[in-house]
């Protein structure tokens, strides 16, 4: 049988493509005041900025292990193995709930837990290429030996025209350094860049003028790893940034290699309206 893949709404696959790859994406859940919506479902991102900007800051929660074990019954009507793959634990709890929920399977169907270390584009790249490799018929213990050799490698950038977000989200680690550096990047009017990395720490920030910078500098950061053959951009609400970018590393991996996506409500909520992220592979 095929091995089913499973993950959640941080990876930020659009559904055209999960559809395209058989990729089960599970909700997680935004609270915006008194009202939870589910991820992709009851709320999309337009919404979330509409609603975002009229009240108070927008909240996420895991899905519920009932949630999981609805799905992992569902895939197991057709396989005997299944991975799910999430978001770092630096994040969220969302790899704890899964791990919960697959006790209550007993012996019905063999699932790994996967926790990618990353999330958005870095979790799109790990998720997409597990799919891809159970379409070409890998067995669940060759596609988890396949992970734990690529998680390691993945690694993410990201940009943001306006640090409040982040700040306000705390769901990074930021250290003081970093915070002061954000809160200088904000009064100057500049756009600040970092690598992300361990679950939501930044590291190597610089703060630059201007979108043909701040696109140069990213790709300064992937001409200086070797072997680069996978990269995903995801965006907040500015496309054409995303493609420009895109044009600007054509040079360095074929474009049908890079993909391009939109942050889901999720990862929106704490980083903003005016995000991009690299991830590379």
């Amino acid at each position: 049988m095929t091995v089913k893949i499973a993950t959640d709404s941080s990876c930020d696959i659009c559904l055209e493509e999960a559809h395209k790859l058989s990729i089960t994406i599970i909700p997680l859940y935004i609270q915006i005041g008194s009202k939870s919506y589910r991820d992709g479902i009851d709320l999309n991102i337009d919404e979330l900025h509409e609603l975002g900007h009229a009240q108070e800051l927008p909240k996420t929660s895991a899905p519920s292990p009932g949630d999981f074990l609805k799905v992992y019954s569902q895939l197991s009507a057709g396989t005997d193995q299944i991975i799910s793959i999430h978001l770092s634990s630096g994040y969220s709890g969302v790899c704890n709930v899964a791990s919960l929920a697959k006790t209550y399977l007993e012996d019905r169907c063999r699932v790994e837990i996967i926790d990618s270390n990353t999330v958005s584009a870095g979790l799109a790249l790990i998720v997409t290429a597990s799919a891809r490799a159970a379409q070409e018929g890998q067995n669940l213990d060759q596609i988890v030996e396949m992970l734990h050799e690529m998680i390691p490698r993945v690694r993410m950038f990201g940009k943001t025209d306006s640090f409040p977000p982040i700040l306000k989200g705390r769901r990074f680690r930021l250290s003081g350094g970093i915070t002061l550096l954000g809160k200088i990047g904000t009064a100057l009017g500049t756009k600040m860049l970092g690598e992300v990395y361990d679950g939501g720490k930044i590291r190597s920030p610089v703060l630059t003028f201007g979108q043909a910078r701040a696109l140069k500098r990213l790709k300064r950061w992937v001409e200086g790893f070797v072997g680069v053959t996978e990269i995903a951009i995801a965006y907040s609400t500015m496309l054409n940034e995303a493609e420009m970018l895109a044009q600007h590393l054509e040079t360095l991996v074929p474009r049908e290699h890079i993909l391009i996506t939109r942050f889901g409500c999720a990862t929106s909520t704490y980083i903003g309206s005016r995000a991009l992220a690299m991830a590379l592979l």
